[in-house]
């Protein structure tokens, strides 16, 4: 199954210390408490935590995972973008308390509004808490007119 437990959404919304016109790489974050999904019962196996939400034309410089409580036994995490690349930014953390350790790939750019997602796979969960947080930063255009083509920069010489 998959849940949606990404909280308000803050798309179209750039939480921190961002304004308009300076692009300024911000940090998101949601904690997670496993137990408290699925009506208490927790996460079977397979599962999939829709944890940010990612507004459009956003750069996501890099992600990761913080176990603040272990989940259940052989229970892995994986972090990414799960019609894109499901572990993107972390593939099979063994859900030890601390951070995950985050792959070397990283940078991505999400054309369109998007979720970061959790995959809890190895065995179902009743408990653990974990933090998602994400790196992003504003990319779209700001100048996305006509007015940008070869026709008003030929200068016919």
């Amino acid at each position: 199954a998959t849940y949606d437990v990404t909280g308000p959404s803050n798309a179209g919304v750039r939480p921190g210390r961002y304004s308009a016109g300076v692009r300024t790489p911000y940090l998101v974050e949601n904690v997670i408490d496993v137990s408290a999904i699925n009506s208490d019962a927790g996460t079977a196996d397979g599962d999939i935590l829709q944890a940010l939400d990612i507004p459009a034309e956003t750069l996501i410089l890099h992600a990761g995972v913080e176990v603040l409580t272990a989940l259940s036994s052989s229970v892995t995490i994986d972090l990414g973008v799960t019609g894109a690349d499901p572990d993107r930014y972390v593939d099979g953390d063994a859900n030890a308390t601390g951070y995950s350790v985050l792959t070397a790939t990283a940078r991505m750019v999400s054309a369109s509004a998007d979720t970061l997602d959790a995959l809890l796979a190895g065995a179902a969960s009743t408990a653990g808490k974990i933090r998602v947080w994400a790196l992003l930063c504003d990319v779209s255009g700001t100048d996305e007119t006509d007015r940008q083509t070869d026709a008003q920069h030929d200068t016919g010489s």
